[in-house]
């Protein structure tokens, strides 16, 4: 009998032993797929051998890791498409946490500071090094609202290798996290707002400017105008026919300058606008000596043509722009130069897929101070007349520069004092072979 239980005992000691070295290798299992965070490990096969309470619970195990690694894999591809998102964003984005260490900046942020370490966890007054963007994003914190704020920022161009100015339009506010309601932190925009201020200060001094040519003649026509006004006055007298011619010449500048600023405003959008069609560069500037040649015959000048070898000059673009950019360069070589006998001479070039035209003369030339601004509106380089003399309007160079740019094109100045002035234009070369020109007309 005693032989006999301890039979039993031992049969229950060892399927007691083997079922927990089953339960054991069961939990085993489990624990590598939780710690490998994937189900791969549990599959029916492997589900189906475990005792029956871990086999439920491998179940649930697995589903419950199916379905976190597809909710991660979800944020995963979200976050992805907003971080591709936000780097196509041109300002400047960072978001920081509590200790303000960057969570996140997009790709305009990296080059607004570029580093060579890793911008992560790192703290954000060591990448912007500006104290002025720390304490924005200070006062954003401690008020716990929007903070917006202006800055002039100077950076190191690696391009260029110069210092370059930029104004910064900023903005910081406080933000709670989605993932943790307790953590805090907060994000910043940086918008580099430069290329707006500097054409709304065009704008501005273009009006005050305008205001300014406009008002002196007319101040001159109008004090004629009442003097004139009495019946007992007799106009033939010759004060007052030179009155009469001064006040001529005078609606004749109004005139052009209202011309010119039409000219410049359509060039603002001259590419959605351009009349484009082949025409040869050399009828364009022989019409425009022909308009000078009264002008050119007073001042005693010369122009001297030199289109080289090549036969066709043909350019596909507007003919009325490029009509002013020849009439605008040769009348301004005329009237700088007082003096008699200006040589004028007009080269043509081709040089690697574009046209290289230069207008140069052996006047006096430009000073050295003045070349940066020739091609601002309004601006003359010389700005005292006689009283005998009727002021340009100053923006024919300008008006040059916008004609060039709405063909893709590039203009250029050097000048030696006293020696030579030439004007270069580039462009490309967009000539059409004669063969096609009917064809290039009727699709036109």
């Amino acid at each position: 009998m005693q032989t006999i239980l301890l039979i039993l005992l031992s049969g229950l000691c060892l399927w007691l032993g083997w079922l927990c070295y089953r339960l054991r290798k069961n939990v085993r299992q489990l624990v590598d797929s939780l710690e490998s965070n994937t189900a791969e490990h549990l599959d029916k096969d492997l589900i189906g051998s475990m005792a029956a309470p871990v086999d439920q619970l491998g179940i649930q195990i697995r589903d419950a890791i199916a379905e976190a690694a597809l909710t991660s894999e979800s944020e995963s591809r979200q976050r992805e498409f907003l971080e591709a998102l936000l780097n196509e964003i041109t300002d400047a984005i960072f978001i920081l946490d509590s200790q303000r260490e960057i969570r996140f900046l997009n790709e305009a942020a990296r080059n607004l500071f570029p580093s060579e370490q890793i911008y992560q966890e790192r703290s954000f007054l060591d990448v912007c090094r500006d104290h002025r963007i720390y304490d924005t994003l200070s006062l954003a914190e401690e008020i716990g609202a929007k903070v917006s704020e202006n800055i002039v920022m100077r950076l190191h161009d690696s391009k260029t290798g110069r210092i370059r100015e930029i104004n910064l339009h900023i903005e910081a506010e406080p933000l709670h996290f989605a993932m943790n309601a307790s953590d805090s932190g907060s994000w910043l925009l940086l918008k580099d707002v430069t290329a707006e201020l500097e054409t709304e200060q065009i704008r501005r001094d273009f009006v005050a400017n305008a205001s300014h040519e406009l008002r002196t003649p007319l101040s001159i026509i109008n004090g004629y105008l009442e003097t004139m006004d009495d019946a007992e006055i007799d106009l033939n007298q010759a004060s007052f026919r030179r009155a009469i011619r001064t006040m001529h010449k005078h609606g004749q500048r109004i005139a052009r300058i209202v011309d010119d600023m039409l000219m410049i405003s359509k060039l603002e959008n001259a590419q959605n606008l351009l009349k484009v069609k082949p025409f040869d560069l050399r009828d364009s500037l022989n019409e425009m000596i022909s308009q000078l040649m009264p002008l050119i015959e007073e001042k005693h000048a010369r122009i001297k043509m030199d289109t080289g070898s090549r036969e066709d000059w043909t350019l596909a673009g507007d003919r009325y722009y490029w009509d002013q950019i020849f009439f605008n360069l040769i009348e301004n070589a005329l009237k700088q130069n007082r003096e008699p006998g200006l040589h004028i001479t007009i080269r043509f070039r081709a040089e690697n897929g574009r046209y290289l035209i230069t207008i140069s003369d052996d006047g006096i030339g430009i000073p050295a101070q003045d070349l940066p601004l020739i091609f601002k509106r309004f601006y003359r380089v010389q700005k005292h007349h006689s009283q005998s003399d009727v002021k340009g309007t100053g923006l024919g160079l300008s008006i040059v520069k916008r004609a060039v740019e709405a063909h893709q094109g590039e203009v250029k100045v050097d000048s030696r004092a006293g020696i030579e002035t030439i004007f270069t234009i580039s462009v490309p070369d967009t000539s059409i072979p004669a063969s096609s020109n009917a064809k290039s007309d009727k699709n036109l």
